[in-house]
């Protein structure tokens, strides 16, 4: 049985760095891309794309200037993500 692994890309980064570039790459290899995606509402978009089987390749990119709650929960809800290879991506 092949099954495809959803794949969630996370894109972080300092202003400048080439996070929305990066994504515009990924959205050319067939990823659904969110930019500037509060790190809070992460969860709630596996979860949709879980139930309305939405693209089995998501990418977003969070900014630094997301609240400091979003970002301290951030990496818990990351390692919370069921079904899907998580990645993240630093770029400075």
């Amino acid at each position: 049985m092949n099954q495809t692994v959803a794949q969630l890309v996370v894109i972080s980064g300092r202003s400048g760095s080439g996070k929305s570039t990066a994504l515009h790459v990924l959205e050319d290899l067939g990823y659904y891309c969110i930019d500037n995606l509060p790190a809070s509402l992460i969860p709630n978009l596996v979860d949709r794309s879980k139930q309305q089987k939405l693209s089995a390749k998501i990418a977003v990119s969070i900014d630094a200037r997301n609240s400091a709650a979003d970002l301290e929960d951030f990496p818990l809800a990351i390692t919370q993500i069921q079904d899907f290879d998580v990645r993240v991506i630093f770029l400075d």
